[in-house]
């Protein structure tokens, strides 16, 4: 009963669809005879240093006034580049210390980012009698545009016997200075100043904790404390300093935040850290916290900022990191400024370098033109990266990446005209839904992708002789034989083959379960929905119920136990037919060519209709919907000509795949032959595991793509079909015949109500 209600609910969406589908077609026939002309893309250029004209959206309760990279400075010969880089309210500043080895040549200085976002950079020249190298550490004073520092002072006998700490003001001239004794052999870590003129500093001891002192404006030790894990200072209200500790090493994430009562002489939890909402909300998640006052306490996880008010028990999401164009790497840096901004330095994933980022309250949050990109869920973190970068090249425009619609409901949705701007169809199916694609063709030669992609990678998008798809990387897929394998086969010719071996049907070096081969072995016997061994989709012909399909089941038998590959030795004991070969990286292809060569092997490839084939085979494209208004595809179009530029391919694409574009793929072969010049210079260099590229290398890699074809893959539906009765079938749920007759109805009411 179950399996006949189902087939009624399909029966009624399908026609539905049908109808919807007819509906879509029309709306798409005018929107390609609209854009027959030239397309339009978005025009506002990617935000970089001195770009005034740049604005982050308004979308959170804060947007950033500056997002800058900080400049690290280094010249010609310098051996040691030191110091620390912080946030305060003077900005973002870069302390370090300039070494040649000869203390006539070096030099201490700062550069960084004022709050108006200006650049600075200078030459500290403030203690003479220490020639150039000025300081230990560099930090800032809560609550005001002023500066600490910290220097060593030597005795008679060069032995570092007192510290020197100097108050300097916001042009970093010294302004107060006071010796105190040496408070550690090692060097301090973090100093901050407070409203009080006393100086706070944390270093480590050699048993792996921490100690905090504060010494006051005479140089006199006032309080001390040892911490148990790593510690960091930070400004909060009004002038006072709070000591965070944090415990990343074992467990979940934990931060506590304390203040010194010097009355006391006890270090205090602020009531905002001790929160029970706080501890839950941190715990496992947060990287950094700061406490803005007695009441308030902001922190920041990979998905974004938060803050949390004891007053009114209410935490809020001020700043979602993707929704302004940053795919947080790590916080190195945070502190809620005097006037209420956010300073923090950061590191991006998609960027290189430290960032300063300055965050002021949104006085009036705004709505942005939006685009929805449908995604499956193993491959949302891809789309999630070029979504993030298209944020900080477009900020007034969003794509937003989903991965929980349902197959069903996306169909009906897309066959109405409606639904998400640009569509992974693994969601949806692709080759018999062409429909409800928009063609990409003159987007292709606009942007200059047809030339500048490998002209094989662009099949993997087209329809007949149409382009509705794109795709980003691809691996290759083959099958090798033994010098005295079969030249050639389709997919007759192959069962021909399976059945005279007296081995296994293949070997294949990552198989481990039996359901794995067997279902390696019916997916060996399909190309996808219009070249496979079952059925013929033009007339709805199948082969379920005759002597080819039981021929097929029982020489599954032969995908049982089937042997390891040891490098060829299968093959050469005939002990399988063939072994299947997954080509990801270069280093791959390179070691299977030398190896064939040894063992006298051939890559003959897949069987199809049309002969054995090497099978490309990439994520299922990613399609625009046809029906889509102009200003979506002009998103949507930008954000595609963005996600195959180099650039940002080369930033976001799997390092484990094959690149569609050209240059792309050559900086990949490039960075390989780079690198395995790199380990020849190091002990334990392996020529079999990294050999060097030779043009026989190139060539190899050239043909298999030159003469592979495009994997293609059952729609969705149909997928579902099979994967549900072989599924049943190889845990023994269902025979032979029963699997014959599922397929049978299943596989022609799909093929009947689809067409």
């Amino acid at each position: 009963m179950r399996r006949e209600i189902k087939c009624i609910w399909v029966i009624c969406f399908l026609i539905i669809f049908m109808l919807c589908s007819c509906l879509g077609k029309n709306s798409k026939d005018a929107a390609t005879s609209s854009s027959t002309g030239q397309i339009e893309f978005l025009t506002e250029s990617m935000m970089s240093e001195g770009n005034a004209a740049w604005q982050d959206n308004a979308l959170d309760d804060l947007h950033a006034v500056i997002n800058l990279s900080v400049k690290s400075i280094k010249t010609e010969g310098e051996t040691v580049s030191g110091g620390v880089v912080f946030v305060g309210e003077g900005g973002c500043t870069r302390h370090g210390n300039h070494s040649y080895g000869d203390y006539r040549k070096d030099w201490d200085g700062v550069n960084g980012i004022t709050p108006e976002g200006e650049e600075f950079s200078l030459t500290l020249e403030i203690l003479p009698e220490k020639k150039r190298l000025q300081f230990l550490n560099l930090g800032p004073v809560s609550g005001e545009d002023a500066y600490i520092a910290c220097s060593y002072v030597y005795d008679a006998n060069g032995k570092a016997s007192e510290y020197c700490f100097y108050e300097l003001d916001s042009k970093y001239q010294k302004i107060h200075e006071v010796q105190t004794e040496c408070v550690t052999d090692s060097a301090v870590r973090h100093i901050m100043g407070d409203a009080d003129g006393n100086y706070h500093a944390a270093y480590p001891k050699s048993n792996g904790k921490n100690i905090y002192v504060i010494i006051s404006p005479e140089g006199e030790i006032i309080f001390e404390k040892e911490l148990q894990h790593s510690v960091s200072l930070c400004a909060f209200g009004g002038g006072r300093v709070a000591v965070c500790e944090k415990n990343f090493s074992t467990g979940p994430n934990e931060i506590w935040c304390y203040e010194a009562n010097l009355k006391t002489g006890e270090l205090l939890e602020l009531a905002t850290s001790k929160d029970e909402t706080v501890r839950n909300q941190i715990k496992g998640n947060a990287s950094h916290a700061v406490p803005v006052d007695d009441n308030r306490i902001v922190w920041c996880t990979r998905n974004g900022i938060y803050a949390y008010d004891l007053r009114d028990k209410e935490t809020k999401t001020v700043y979602k990191w993707s929704n302004h164009g940053i795919f947080l790497d790590s916080v190195e840096d945070m502190t809620v400024t005097a006037d209420g901004s956010l300073a923090i330095l950061y590191r991006d994933a998609n960027e290189k370098g430290l960032k300063y980022l300055l965050l002021r309250h949104t006085d009036e949050k705004q709505e942005l033109t939006s685009i929805t990109v449908a995604v499956s869920s193993h491959n949302k973190s891809e789309y999630e990266k070029a979504a993030t970068a298209f944020k900080k090249m477009y900020p007034s425009y969003v794509v937003n990446v989903r991965d929980d619609y349902e197959d069903m409901s996306l169909l009906t949705q897309l066959g109405a005209g409606a639904g998400p701007v640009l569509v992974d169809t693994e969601l949806t199916g692709f080759e018999n839904l062409e429909n409800l694609w928009e063609p990409l063709d003159l987007f292709m030669e606009q942007t200059g992708l047809a030339e500048e992609i490998i002209p094989k990678a662009l099949e993997f998008g087209k329809i007949g002789d149409v382009t509705y798809g794109i795709v980003r990387d691809f691996r290759i897929e083959t099958l090798v034989v033994s010098g005295a394998g079969p030249e050639d086969w389709n997919y007759e010719e192959f069962l021909n083959a399976l059945e005279k071996s007296k081995g296994a049907a293949f070997t294949y070096e990552y198989m481990e379960s039996l359901t794995d081969w067997r279902e390696r072995y019916f997916d060996l016997l399909q190309n996808g929905l219009f070249d496979n061994a079952y059925f013929d989709a033009s007339t709805g012909e199948t082969v379920f119920g005759t002597p080819n399909f039981e021929r097929m089941l029982r020489l599954s038998q032969k995908a049982k136990n089937c042997p390891p590959p040891e490098g060829g030795k299968a093959l050469a004991k005939g002990a399988a037919l063939c072994e299947h070969v997954d080509l990801l990286a270069e280093a791959q292809v390179f070691r299977l060519r030398r190896r064939m060569e040894v063992n006298g092997e051939r890559a003959i490839g897949y069987p199809t209709k049309e002969g054995a084939r090497h099978l490309l085979v990439a994520n299922a494209p990613l399609a625009m919907r046809s029906t889509a208004t102009e200003e979506q595809k002009k998103i949507a179009y930008t954000f595609l000509k963005m996600l195959l530029s180099k650039e940002i391919m080369e930033k976001t694409s799997s390092t484990m795949m094959f690149p569609v574009r050209k240059d792309v793929l050559e900086k990949k072969l490039m960075d390989y032959e780079a690198t395995v010049e790199s380990m020849k210079l190091g002990e334990g260099y392996d020529p079999n595991y990294m050999p060097e590229l030779d043009e026989k290398d190139r060539e190899f890699l050239n043909n298999l793509i030159e003469t592979g074809v495009v994997k293609k893959s059952f729609p969705a539906g149909l997928k579902k079909v099979f994967d549900e009765e072989l599924g049943d079938y190889l845990a023994g749920r269902i025979d032979g015949k029963a699997l014959e007759d599922h397929l049978k109805n299943r596989v022609w009411l799909y093929l009947n109500e689809t067409k």
